[in-house]
């Protein structure tokens, strides 16, 4: 991989956008290695916790790669929305919490990525927005469904019609983010945050992701009976019987087996 890394430790993975020389901005590539490295976390059962983050000190990243965008037309935009959808869907789906620690700028593509994680940690220095309309065009990933349904229809048409760029504490103040920390501090506290998921039993974290998610689009009664029958099965499982004797015991609980 050229435009993303990706590294494990811990039951953590890593996946780094590594395009700084663009301020990380998403191009075709960047955006096909970015969807091969949730492939490998898929395919890793030893994947607990996905952190998403970017190189370069000045972005997080910047949204679409313009110099290739206003070349595409008809088709191959539409061929570049599924890409991006392709993109923003293995993050959403992604059996695990996905947590995205972002700095800098977080514009376009960067904040759709932002919106479908489990939980974004953003440093102070910031600045989230969706400039789409001032390029001609609209969101092409989701976030005309997923910004509304982060912050409410009102803001995200205030965000959307103005393209306005906001800075991290009007974000968190919104919910856009979940953590707001210090820039030197932003590694540390991601970090921290990830360890903390990483170390609850991985069946019923997956299975509290999962009921989370698909409980959004479902009805009350469906989404009770989901969680009725997902809380049964944690109850068979060996990661059960481990959290709750090392409960009783007053001791640390053994390394799960995603049994």
């Amino acid at each position: 991989m050229s435009f993303i890394k990706y590294n494990k430790s811990n039951h953590i993975a890593t996946v780094t956008l590594n395009r700084p020389e663009a301020m990380n901005a998403f191009n075709s590539q960047l955006i096909g290695e970015f969807i091969e490295a949730f492939k490998l976390i898929e395919e890793d059962k030893d994947v607990y916790c996905v952190i998403i983050k970017a190189a370069g000190p000045k972005a997080f990243s910047v949204g679409g790669d313009i110099k290739e965008e206003i070349k595409t037309t008809g088709q191959a935009a539409r061929d570049f929305g599924k890409l991006g959808k392709a993109c923003v869907t293995a993050i959403a789906d992604c059996r695990v919490p996905v947590i995205c620690q972002v700095h800098g700028f977080c514009l376009g593509g960067g904040m759709e990525v932002v919106l479908v994680s489990d939980l974004a940690v953003a440093a102070d220095n910031m600045k989230i927005g969706m400039p789409t309309i001032k390029l001609g065009t609209i969101p092409g990933w989701g976030s005309t469904k997923t910004l509304a349904d982060a912050v409410g229809t009102a803001k995200a048409r205030e965000l959307l019609y103005t393209g306005k760029i906001i800075d991290a504490e009007e974000a968190y103040r919104i919910g856009l983010v979940q953590f707001l920390v210090a820039a030197d501090e932003l590694e540390a506290e991601t970090l921290k945050l990830a360890e903390t998921i990483a170390d609850m039993a991985p069946i019923a974290m997956k299975t509290m992701k999962a009921c989370i998610s698909k409980g959004r689009e479902m009805t009350r009664e469906e989404a009770f009976e989901m969680e009725t029958e997902s809380f049964a099965m944690c109850y068979d499982t060996e990661d059960k019987f481990e959290a709750m004797s090392a409960f009783l015991e007053k001791r640390k609980h053994k390394e799960y087996k995603y049994k």
